[in-house]
């Protein structure tokens, strides 16, 4: 593992490129502590991604949440809680406060020396620093991701696109260079059509780096951006599915009931327009199906995308540590074959 280097967390948002990580003088912080449930949770058999040798947590943790935290303990408890029960898949980003989310996992990973147990999933290509995934911007963001993160390399590294400035075939042709070097292990994409995809599985045939997932908005809330042209081709690739915001933003844990309930970061991401008549019933399903099993809403709408085919891990950004076990249950629940056909058909 490459060294860190200490960097205060405040002082790091404003460092640019040229910054380092990502040692915090954050106390490391026990399994067991006080707010949070102890109880075992059952064990969960991890998921391989896509084709890869890659086996995962079938729930990732995403760090948008933990790059706003203003208490460095706190952001690295909720990683600590993660971890403790069983969790491997970290999603990180430059586009986080300037990569301060990279430099929290670095810090965090030096200081419990856990980066070997961790699957590191970097996405590139909407930072402001380096935007876009042109060959320059492309490695300028993987290689000071590593410099904040205190590693050499990362597992998966998630192009964002498209670039429309860019070819795809440059773009893989960049990659295949961090795969080689050393510095990534697989790629994925977020954001890309179908047909990209195809476009993508023709390259690899020339030799190109061959995608191994991709990260695409799914819930109860958002069915129509996956259950099309992206389900059929990703399910012919045999590509890893990895759900992103799986909670429609906070409203499939019922955060936002009616429009009084909507804060400036509910707005600004639209669940204003989940408050209608099909939002409110699958609320009321979700009510009653977590009543039934004796666990929490976020639990339910976790584990139905978890039933669905291809799916390996939804992604979650978590706010602190007490939030962690309602979403981990989920990988342990099963719905019943009724629950999930009355979730489907409410959720159309």
């Amino acid at each position: 593992m490459a060294q860190p280097y200490p960097v205060r967390a405040r002082e790091h948002a404003g460092r640019g490129a040229s910054g380092v990580g990502p040692v915090f003088d954050a106390r490391i912080a026990p399994a067991d502590y006080d707010g949070v449930a102890t109880a075992p949770l059952p064990i969960v058999a991890p998921r391989r991604l896509g084709e890869t040798e890659l086996a995962v947590y079938p729930l990732g943790l995403g760090t948008a949440a933990l790059a706003r935290a203003d208490d460095i303990e706190h952001a690295q408890a909720v990683l600590d809680r993660y971890l403790h029960l069983g969790g491997n898949l970290i999603v990180t980003s430059d586009a986080h406060a300037l990569g301060l989310g990279n430099a929290i996992v670095g810090g965090w990973m030096h200081r419990r020396d856990s980066r070997d147990e961790v699957v590191l999933d970097l996405r590139v290509g909407r930072g402001d620093e380096s935007p876009g995934l042109g060959q320059v911007n492309l490695v300028r963001s993987v290689e000071s991701a590593l410099r904040r993160l205190g590693t050499d390399r990362v597992d998966i590294v998630t192009l964002e696109g498209p670039d429309p400035d860019t070819a795809l075939s440059d773009t893989l042709a960049t990659v295949e260079w961090l795969i080689d070097s050393g510095k990534a292990r697989f790629v994925a994409f977020s954001g890309f059509a179908a047909e990209s995809l195809m476009e993508a599985r023709v390259l690899s045939s020339f030799g190109l780096p061959k995608v191994a997932a991709i990260e695409v908005p799914y819930s109860l809330m958002n069915r129509a951006t996956f259950e099309g042209d992206l389900r059929i081709v990703s399910s012919a690739q045999s590509l890893g599915v990895l759900p992103v915001t799986p909670l429609a933003h906070g409203f499939l844990a019922g955060a936002y009931r009616s429009r009084s309930n909507l804060d400036a970061a509910a707005r600004l991401a639209g669940v204003g327009g989940y408050l209608g008549r099909r939002g409110h019933r699958v609320l009321q399903v979700l009510d009653r199906i977590a009543a039934e099993h004796g666990c929490s809403m976020v639990t339910i709408a976790v584990a139905w995308l978890l039933a669905k085919r291809g799916v390996v891990a939804p992604i979650v950004n978590v706010a602190s540590a007490v939030e962690v076990d309602d979403l981990m249950s989920a990988c342990s629940v099963s719905l019943s074959r009724t629950d999930m056909l009355e979730l489907d058909r409410i959720s159309e």
